[in-house]
């Protein structure tokens, strides 16, 4: 018992038991395997985009842009649908705009070394005023019908977001744990300046992590233009970086950088549309549900924290 305490993610499983058996006393039809199907396809864009939110926090950075990032793209995806390109082409072509935004990010970054807090809430406010530019600030319809197989296609019988997502999930759980990118961006997150004297490129590794957050926004943008059927470009995606950052915090990360785990933020994401579903669902006012989901948030964080510093007890005591 004591070691499954000890887990990185424990106190956030808890939490997400606790409050899920609270709304499930609450509205019995919130344990309703429609309603979880709910839960979990409403979050699928912000699962992907929290992957490399995660990343960038881990190296003690953090990105302003990403719901820019992707009103830009799936506002280029709907331009081109209207111009008749192939969905799956248009959709690669979205993706691309959200790996250049990335680029652009991760080359004032690390390249010319200026504060990301500074660049991403500048490109926040150009890619935003790009989207409703080229969108001539009007809704982006009408998509073929082919491109509705983003939303509702299955392959293997699983739904082709719900897959993208696991596979994505899979393969940066993968690459964090057993990588040496993965070990790359712990120790800068960590400890910049030991890192740097190991040898390791800090400013290479930060733009590929930039880099990485675009082409994860580009996929989730193609997500969820082709859910929301409809793209407004001067709101499509606001809040999306708060959001995903606080899911990142809720899932044990830190925002100094260095500590934190792609499944916890997944489960992060997951408490956070558990605890919106469930007020909505308990029929509480929904001018209430963000300021509930902000005092939520603080408690999961200082649950963390007291973890944390339990777990750093444990080893200096090891260490007397």
């Amino acid at each position: 018992m004591k070691r499954l305490l000890n887990v990185h993610e424990a106190p956030i499983i808890l939490f997400t038991i606790l409050v899920t058996l609270l709304f499930s006393i609450i509205s019995p039809d919130f344990l309703q395997f429609e309603n979880i199907r709910l839960i979990v396809d409403q979050n699928i864009s912000m699962f992907i985009v929290a992957i490399g939110m995660t990343m960038v926090i881990l190296l003690g950075g953090m990105d302003l842009s990403v719901g820019s990032v992707l009103a830009v793209t799936a506002t280029s995806v709907g331009l081109f649908l209207g111009h008749g390109i192939h969905p799956w082409l248009a959709a690669a072509m979205g993706i691309c705009i959200g790996v250049l935004c990335g680029m652009v990010n991760g080359y004032f970054i690390a390249v010319r070394k200026i504060p990301d807090i500074i660049v991403t809430l500048a490109t926040m406010y150009i890619f935003r005023g790009i989207a409703v530019g080229i969108s001539g600030g009007t809704w982006m319809t009408n998509f073929p019908e082919g491109f509705r197989f983003f939303e509702q296609g299955y392959l293997l019988g699983i739904s082709f977001p719900l897959l993208t997502a696991v596979i994505l999930i899979a393969i940066f759980i993968y690459l964090m744990k057993f990588t040496r990118v993965g070990r790359r961006i712990y120790s800068i997150g960590g400890n910049g300046p030991a890192a740097k004297l190991a040898g390791i490129s800090i400013a290479r590794t930060k733009f590929k992590v930039y880099v990485l957050t675009g082409l994860l926004v580009g996929i989730a943008s193609v997500i969820f233009a082709a859910k929301v059927g409809s793209v407004q470009a001067s709101t499509a995606g606001s809040g999306l970086a708060f959001e995903v950052m606080a899911a990142v915090l809720i899932g044990g990360g830190s925002i100094f950088g260095g500590v934190g785990t792609i499944a916890g933020t997944m489960l992060g994401v997951l408490f956070m549309g558990i605890v919106k579903n469930g007020l909505i669902i308990s029929k509480v006012s929904p001018f209430w549900v963000d300021a509930a989901t902000g005092f939520l948030i603080i408690l999961a964080i200082v649950i963390n924290t007291l973890q944390r510093i339990r777990q750093n007890k444990g080893k200096e005591g090891d260490l007397v």
